[in-house]
């Protein structure tokens, strides 16, 4: 074996390390602190390869990361899903998501040659500032690309520790992620100077010895290892100070009693007109229990109803019967059949919603919200408005349309006591834009409806909450979810979870959960709900499309002069 398939191996065996230990930072692992160091090999990586090698080392890091991360996707096989697509989707998906590890590989290589091997300030600025903004940019931009995948961020690993996501209160959950990616490249560089003997010694002694550091190049040396872990410890310390802060305010914020059911409905392939009784009457058996507690709001989940409104007679008696039952306002998933002219697009004269209804307690309808981001291939087919025979293939048998604007709800309890409320429904709890929105409108309570009773049995849904926290941090409002076979619980303006749980278990269960939730009057001071992602993401979008856009055209520099001297 050569010297360079050595390397090669030991590249390929770092990146694959780096995969395997990263996924064991998530559920169902969750072991968070392994985040803080799971990169460091393919940092290394980088550091010693060409932009394009780092490239292809770190998408095939990235795609054992994403494979391993989304294991829940077999469960769909288990709800008639055909077991070659799905599959294929998980393949499909990981090696996209991967993508992304790969042009920040190939963006740090190009800031890495730039900084040198000296100690220098070029290197404090690559570790402090070049990469972790890199990583951030392109999160951001899985986020929004073709619909966007915002799911399992680097930041999402560390959802329980509380003091260090408050940061996510000024730039977004990128900003945790940017923290993590810090801490990593530092380790790196104290990994890199140990092993620089050890370099030496497999390049055969070639390697020129370097002279010992003057005090300057030892400062920079040192800056470029204590400096991130100053500023992730100068997080958490902030961070703690905010908890701290909402722990002192929380007691004068307005109480709201708010009951949330889980009916634990199977997947819709599995309902037929027996089942569909049978859940329909277990909702409203958990509600009249649930309203014996006297809510100001009662939540059912997404599609809770098993049926359409409000032209479906038996769907609008189970809803009003519901509401009855729960004695107070109902705000229910359900989706919507709305009439309208024949067109190109709908044929038939119909548009379907996934919305949320809210309904008082005598069941006149008080307000509507229709979700805006819908799921591609899951609640419609891309370019079916325009191509209609394509919207017989959407799962669920009809092609829903997106609805706009944050929509608000509203419920009282009492003069001036009135609570701004901002629906989410199914993933829009990953997409931040949605809440910040909401919050800007003047939502004071997030809710989330969703029905994960696709992945029943899997650890999607434990996942899909982690994504929820980090709404409630940004903005500084308090979440509350209402999950069909998912996790159902509270989430304060802090991230603190309180589940509804049975045996142990916090999902794939029917049960309901009645409880106090402290609604401020002004939501906890939250820049991220103001600034958005101009202070961070954006940034770093910029810097890692510039940087890429720089290797690519010299890459056709390169082309452009070889071609030359073949002519020549």
């Amino acid at each position: 074996m050569t010297r360079e398939t050595g390397f090669r191996l030991l590249k390929g065996a770092a990146a694959v390390a780096s995969g395997l230990l990263l996924s064991v930072a998530f559920p169902p692992h969750a072991q968070a602190e392994g985040a803080w160091m799971a990169l460091v090999p393919l940092l290394l990586v980088i550091r010693w390869s060409a932009p394009r090698a780092a490239f292809g080392w770190a998408w095939l890091g990235g795609f054992v990361f994403w494979a391993l991360t989304l294991s829940w996707f077999p469960a769909i096989i288990k709800n008639d899903g055909p077991w070659p697509l799905v599959l294929l989707g998980q393949v499909a998906l990981s090696a996209w998501c991967a993508l992304f590890f790969g042009l920040f590989a190939a963006a740090s290589s190009r800031v890495w040659r730039w900084a040198g091997e000296e100690p220098g300030w070029r290197r404090v600025a690559a570790v402090a500032v070049a990469d972790p903004l890199v990583w951030a940019g392109l999160e951001y931009a899985r986020a929004g690309l073709f619909s966007g995948f915002a799911w399992n961020f680097l930041g999402v690993s560390q959802v329980a520790n509380v003091p260090l996501i408050q940061v996510s209160s000024v730039a977004g959950v990128y900003a945790v992620s940017a923290l993590v990616l810090l801490a990593n490249g530092a380790v790196a560089s104290i990994v890199a100077r140990t092993a620089e003997p050890l370099v030496r010694r497999l390049s055969g002694g070639c390697a020129p010895v370097a002279a010992a550091p003057g005090v300057a190049a030892r400062l920079m040396r040192s800056a470029e290892s204590l400096l991130p872990f100053a500023l992730v410890m100068g997080s958490w310390a902030w961070g703690c100070g905010r908890v701290e802060a909402w722990r002192r305010a929380e007691p004068a914020a307005e109480p709201w009693r708010v009951a949330l059911v889980q009916p634990n409905s199977p997947c819709i392939f599995e309902i037929n007109e027996a089942s569909v009784q049978r859940q329909r009457q277990l909702l409203l058996e958990q509600t009249r229990l649930a309203g014996a507690g006297r809510p100001d709001l009662t939540v059912w989940p997404e599609t809770a109803v098993l049926g359409s409104v409000p032209h479906e007679p038996q769907t609008m008696k189970v809803i009003r019967d519901g509401a009855a039952a729960a004695g107070g306002p109902l705000l229910t998933g359900a989706l919507e059949v709305e009439r309208t002219p024949a067109s190109p697009a709908s044929p038939e004269g119909l548009l379907f919603y996934n919305a949320a209804w809210l309904f008082s307690a005598s069941g006149e309808a008080m307000g509507r919200y229709r979700k805006q981001h819908l799921v591609p291939f899951g609640e419609y087919i891309p370019l079916d408005k325009a191509v209609p025979v394509l919207q017989r293939l959407a799962p669920t048998g009809v092609s829903c349309t997106p609805g706009s604007g944050p929509g608000l709800l509203y419920v009282s309890k009492g003069p001036g006591k009135e609570l701004a409320l901002g629906p989410l429904i199914c993933f829009e709890d990953t997409v931040s834009t949605l809440s910040r929105k909401a919050v800007l409108a003047g939502a004071r309570l997030l809710v989330l409806m969703t029905n994960d009773a696709w992945f029943n049995g899997s650890i999607e849904p434990v996942q899909h909450l982690n994504q929820s926290v980090f709404r409630a941090v940004e903005n500084g409002v308090p979440l509350v979810r209402a999950a069909n076979s998912g996790v159902t619980c509270t989430v304060d303006a802090v991230g603190r979870v309180k589940p509804l749980g049975s045996a142990g278990a916090v999902s794939d269960f029917a049960g309901f959960l009645v409880t106090s939730v402290a609604v401020p009057e002004r939501p906890v001071q939250a820049p991220y709900t103001r600034t958005g992602d101009w202070l961070l993401a954006r940034p770093g979008l910029l810097l890692a499309a510039s940087l890429l856009a720089a290797g690519v055209r010299r890459a056709r520099e390169k082309i452009g002069r070889a071609s030359c001297r073949e002519r020549v």
